[in-house]
């Protein structure tokens, strides 16, 4: 493959974008140049990495490169390369402006050392695990972690500082839109990596590298600190070095030296396990197993010196020193990037010899030792940590690995587990002794808590000073200041309902929330929601409990394991426990499905498959009924435009009879009409459908269906549809039982929700170009008594009705979260319980004891979606 040159040169001296002017070039590599450089206004020195110009025009390759900036500027760690500005430079090339560093890279050391004392590796790799935790908590996967990317330098206290560099591959795993460029993106990123370090994820392309791949890097580059040599024979070529990484017999470090205890052995096995389940979950996990791993005292056969805090390792005995000599003659000149990118390809100021991937631990002998001597290694700069990605990153897209799969970004446990060893105190949820620390959450979590008791208190003021506080204890900026934000607009907005307690559920999980629920159980209130931090783009349903401060007293759980993709899901208290609705998208399990979960949170039955025993997307609804419950949901079985289906299950959540088809809309070809949204309720002994029905792109009308029911067609529904002969009229539209246009004026609306109480029973709906809407209908007769806009910059209106009958709204209004009681008199003054951005997708509203209400909402929170809840008391 023809070598890429990179040979657009900025003069020294030119000021670039009007504010760096160019003190020298450090280096360059295939894809990018690296230059010292001098901020004007500033006076500071900075690195600017800038794109090579034959690079320029590739939409693939310049998001990539910024994708670097994106990643390390959204993860504030000392061991994180700081990233102060990107952009482009006057003829158009990308740049980005980085922390100038001076010292060495890991690789740098162990080609001068080659072997590093144990206690040298554990204090570099912890510090690499430590920014490995606050990338990983923000939702980053590095995927190109090796010695080159690990950068040492001595700390304003002269003590050692390891940062992470190059995060031109990262994966950001929130969900996001796969349009085609985001598609061609990650195709052509799929084997992106250092092949000698690559996970089995990333190199079978299982479409399941997450966070971990990050942790079976670090336990490849431990083994190469402590042995000398990498865990792969890579000089076979790429391919066989994948093959190896998949299936080959891991080496045993204590057998390559004798030195190392058995300790270590389990450690590096269970650090590179292939099965990313059993492997370490989290970078903490890792480092604090390797440190209790060389717990036992002094490791036999080894001395320590400090030779330039290098953390040298000499081993005794001529042996050994012979064996070493003769390795040092096959150790140079090669790049371990890969074995067709050379270092001597990616010209740099001076040369530094290096190992050599082609021998692997099985091909050395069984313990080996520094030299004695050190080659002369320059002083280093970060241009070669920083480019030192880009020459394998361009040959990988040249050469187009096709064979493999796209690579999704995936999680499969929470990123961040506690590092607090006391319980959480706070109230005690009912029916317990202690409280339950949940081991997901960060010690912070800790202040939080107090600032949640202060609010429960009543003491909005003392509920912002421990939040201050919980800064100072190394709470994410962004937690805080979204419990800041909620609380402080929640306790003081007026009106007759406050937040007496707010929740943050999911501390310490990872990546995008979707549709929280909450349901008030006998142990505290049950909160549930969708992410996919376990499975990247699969979301299942997690719950946890809240005590009556909002603080979590139990760990996520997931409620569908069972599920590929849930799209939604709903609560429904019934007795001691909680019915649990959702649908699974895809996968063996795809449909409707239902099960119970007890006042803990956990499952407590069966998933049970309650209808459409196929992939789709259902969006189902349920209430409780007589002897039982009803479901309802949309589904676009017949290929024709989604329609309503209905089904009776007992109180076990077991089908009763068959499913039933309540609608059948006909339209032209390929202008089906649509169903969307059922919201099912039951009064005056009937049951109430409210659902969306999209006539074309421009028309969204908000309809009522009303079955009585012991009516005959609530068991049989409507028979299947035979489509017209080719020439005959359309045939007409069909329906079960009466149904009503609700929204008259037929401006175009979506999203309808509906309750009933003691006063009739409420439809409210969200206008499609602004405002929020209800009607009353009459529960005996049906019919609409009235509608109004209840709320001109209203949106996303949810119902809630409580066993007194009462029925309050929930919904968004300028940047707030409101709650208002509905009567035959109409829509109560509206309180402010909580803050929301932008549009967000309906709260949830769910009754807890007598004058309190439970709220769930979605909002955004530091580039990502968050699910929030609160408990609110209204006079």
């Amino acid at each position: 493959m023809p070598e890429l040159k990179n040979e657009s040169k900025i003069p020294v001296g030119q000021v670039l974008v009007g504010k760096y002017r160019v003190i020298r070039e450090i280096g360059r590599g295939g894809m990018a140049a690296v230059y010292e450089a001098e901020h004007l206004a500033l006076g500071k020195k900075v690195a600017l990495k800038v794109l090579a110009s034959e690079l320029s025009a590739s939409s693939i390759v310049i998001e990539r490169f910024f994708r670097e900036a994106r990643a390390a500027a959204s993860v504030k760690s000392p061991h994180i390369v700081d990233i102060y500005d990107s952009g482009r430079v006057e003829d158009g090339r990308p740049f980005i402006a980085m922390e100038m560093l001076e010292g060495e890279t890991l690789y740098d050391r162990m080609t001068r050392i080659r072997l590093i004392s144990p206690e040298g590796t554990v204090r570099i790799i912890t510090q690499c695990a430590k920014g490995l935790m606050k990338a990983h908590a923000v939702g980053i996967v590095h995927r190109d972690l090796k010695p080159e990317n690990i950068f040492i330098l001595r700390g304003e206290d002269g003590e050692e500082l390891v940062k992470i560099l190059d995060f031109g591959l990262a994966k950001f795993y929130s969900p996001v839109k796969t349009d085609e460029k985001t598609a061609r993106l990650t195709r052509e990123g799929a084997v992106f990596g250092t092949p000698a370090y690559m996970s089995p994820e990333q190199v079978k392309g299982q479409g399941s590298v997450d966070h971990r791949a990050d942790l079976w890097a670090l336990g490849c580059m431990t083994f190469e600190c402590l042995t000398g040599r990498p865990v792969w024979n890579t000089d076979q070529g790429v391919a066989m070095t994948f093959a190896s990484i998949a299936a080959a017999q891991l080496p045993v470090p204590s057998k390559l030296r004798p030195d190392l205890p058995p300790s270590f052995d389990e450690w590096f096995r269970k650090a590179l396990e292939r099965d990313p389940a059993k492997r370490f979950q989290t970078s903490k996990e890792l480092a604090d197993a390797l440190a209790r791993s060389f717990g036992g005292g002094p490791i036999s056969l080894v001395s320590t010196r400090d030779l330039d805090a290098a953390d040298t390792v000499a081993m005794t005995g001529p042996p050994l020193m012979e064996a070493m000599e003769g390795l040092a003659d096959r150790l140079e000149g090669y790049d371990d990037e890969s074995p067709t990118v050379a270092r001597k390809s990616m010209p740099m100021a001076g040369t530094v010899p290096a190992r050599e991937p082609g021998l692997s631990a099985v091909d050395l002998p069984p313990t080996a030792s520094s030299s004695g001597t050190s080659r002369p290694v320059p002083r280093a700069t970060i241009v070669r940590y920083a480019v030192s990605g880009g020459a394998l990153a361009v040959a990988l897209v040249l050469a187009g690995w096709s064979w493999t799969r796209v690579l999704g970004p995936q999680i499969l446990a929470p990123v961040v587990q506690s590092t607090a060893t006391a319980q959480v105190e706070g109230p005690t949820p009912q029916g317990t002794d202690t409280p339950i620390a949940p081991s997901t959450e960060p010690r912070w979590s800790l202040v939080l808590a107090d600032a949640q008791k202060a609010l429960a208190m009543g003491d909005a003021a003392g509920a912002q000073k421990a939040l201050k506080d919980a800064i100072d204890a190394g709470a994410a900026v962004s937690v805080v200041r979204a419990f800041q934000e909620q609380m402080k607009m929640g306790a003081a907005g007026a009106g007759t309902c406050k937040m007496a307690a707010f929740s943050h559920p999911r501390l310490g999980v990872p990546g995008n929330a979707h549709s929280p629920t909450i349901a008030n159980g006998a142990k505290g209130a049950v909160v549930t929601w969708t992410d996919d931090h376990e499975i990247g783009g699969h979301d299942h349903v997690y719950s946890v409990v809240i005590d009556s401060t909002g603080h979590p007293v139990s760990r996520p759980r997931d409620l569908t394991p069972e599920a590929t993709d849930v799209g939604s899901a709903s609560l429904l208290p019934m007795g001691d426990r909680i019915a649990l609705l959702y649908s699974d998208q895809s996968g063996r399990e795809a449909g409707v499905r239902a099960r119970w979960i007890d006042e803990d949170g956990r499952i407590a039955g069966d998933s049970i498959l309650v209808g459409a025993a196929r992939p789709g997307s259902y969006w189902p609804s349920i209430e409780r009924a007589p002897d039982g419950f009803f479901v309802a949901w949309q589904d676009g079985r017949d290929r024709d435009g989604d329609d309503l289906y209905l089904r009776h299950v007992n109180q076990q959540l077991e089908p009763v009879g068959g499913e039933v088809r309540a609608t059948d809309y006909a339209g032209p070809p390929k202008l089906a009409p649509v169903v969307r949204s059922p919201s099912v309720a039951v009064a005056g002994n009937a049951l109430y459908v409210a659902y969306e029905l999209d006539r074309d792109p421009k028309t969204h009308l908000i309809l009522r269906l009303r079955l009585p029911l012991g009516a005959p067609e609530l068991s049989s529904g409507l028979d299947a549809a035979k489509p017209p002969p080719r020439g005959a009229p359309l045939r007409k539209d069909r329906e079960l039982g009466e149904v009503q246009l609700v929204n008259e004026d037929k401006a175009s609306a979506s999203a309808p929700t509906i309750a009933c109480g003691n006063e009739g029973c409420f439809l409210a709906w969200n206008g499609d170009q602004g405002g929020a809407f209800v009607s009353l209908i009459d529960p005996v007769e049906g019919h609409v008594v009235w509608r109004k806009m209840f709320s001109a910059k209203g949106s996303s209106p949810t119902l809630g009705a409580s066993a007194s009958g009462q029925v309050m709204v929930a919904y968004y209004d300028s940047g707030k979260v409101r709650l208002a009681q509905l009567s035959r008199d109409g829509v109560g003054s509206p309180s402010t319980v909580g803050k929301v951005t932008g549009a967000q997708p309906r709260p949830w509203l769910a009754p807890a004891r007598t004058g309190e209400w439970l709220v769930a909402w979605q909002d955004t929170e530091e580039r990502h979606s968050e699910a929030y809840a609160a408990r609110v008391v209204c006079k």
